[in-house]
């Protein structure tokens, strides 16, 4: 969609003529805009209730507006009366207030686009926004967000994964619209993940709260170490001992008589590989640390280790014949 479409989106939303992927950019625009949309939709309300009046062109009026934000022309709008009734001049006000409208949402389309993110395959994509805020993404992650981040709150949207370190304002709250969750905050680093039909976040410093878009007042307040965990309504908060939870961001994997069970699900996150594990394996225990390696370096290592072996299959990996000959099994 290109940034000067929003105000034609717009008009179809008030007329009813949206398709369902349209409608999701002017939702994304209202929640962004909730003043301008609220004062934009009284007015088309009162242009409704006014008397229509044939001489004076809404079409006409609009290219005018356009024309002069692009520089390209000047004209004058001509509104020629034809009745003297009050109504007349009530119709006259809405239509110029409804243009005037249009013209300040192009406007602010074109200057504050809704820029959207999204990283495929690959991990660690850096986006550094308006106010200095610095977002890693995950692989399979999408973030939305208005360039400048005007408003009271400073507000994106987010899908799959991603760590955010957000520049403290308090007089500017940073909002994180999340699946069915929201996560706001003032200034802190922390990890916000929306996969597998829930909203996870893990809070590395500061002070983040997350709550529920669909259940009001149910919201926690998560502090360094916490987790907090959005699924079907329910909030839940535990500790999160391991730095291993942001391991997909930084790289680097420590694991400290680990067993297997536990090792695969956290190699899973980071390398977003489904791993199969034998069921007498799942009680190995593991000692080591890896630093920005590939999954197959890990495995290999890993083997040397437990002593197993391993098939890469299309969907998934299946590790197998495991022995636990380096005696840390518990």
């Amino acid at each position: 969609m290109q940034n000067q479409d929003i105000n034609s989106l717009l008009a179809k939303h008030f007329n009813g003529g949206l398709l369902p992927e349209q409608n999701i950019a002017v939702e994304e625009w209202i929640k962004s805009n909730p003043l301008e949309y609220s004062r934009l939709k009284s007015l088309i309300e009162k242009a409704e209730q006014a008397v229509y009046n044939p001489d004076c062109n809404l079409d006409d009026a609009w290219q005018n507006i356009d024309a002069q934000i692009r520089g390209k022309q000047t004209q004058t709008i001509k509104l020629v009366k034809t009745t003297g009734q009050r109504t007349w001049w009530m119709s006259i006000a809405a239509s110029l207030f409804l243009v005037t409208s249009f013209a300040l949402i192009y406007y602010s389309s074109y200057y504050n686009p809704l820029i959207t993110v999204s990283t495929g395959n690959f991990a660690n994509k850096q986006v550094t926004l308006a106010d200095g805020s610095l977002v890693t993404l995950n692989a399979n992650s999408t973030l939305k967000y208005f360039k400048l981040l005007s408003g009271d709150k400073r507000q994106v949207r987010l899908e799959g994964e991603a760590f955010f370190e957000v520049t403290k304002n308090p007089a500017r709250p940073f909002v994180i619209e999340a699946g069915k969750g929201q996560v706001k905050v003032l200034g802190t680093s922390f990890n916000v993940n929306t996969a597998q039909a829930q909203v996870e976040v893990t809070v590395r410093t500061g002070k983040v709260q997350l709550s529920s878009t669909k259940k009001r007042g149910l919201a926690i307040t998560l502090l360094p170490g916490n987790r907090g965990t959005l699924h079907n309504d329910q909030l839940e908060k535990d500790t999160v001992a391991s730095e291993n939870e942001y391991a997909w961001k930084t790289g680097i994997l420590v694991f400290r008589k680990e067993r297997m069970s536990s090792l695969v699900k956290v190699l899973e996150n980071t390398y977003h590989r489904k791993i199969i594990l034998d069921n007498n394996a799942a009680s190995c225990a593991v000692t080591a640390t890896f630093k920005n390696q590939t999954l197959e370096s890990v495995l290999e290592e890993l083997k040397l280790i437990l002593k197993f072996n391993y098939e890469v299959k299309k969907d998934y990996i299946l590790i197998h014949n495991l022995a636990c000959e380096n005696d840390n099994r518990e």
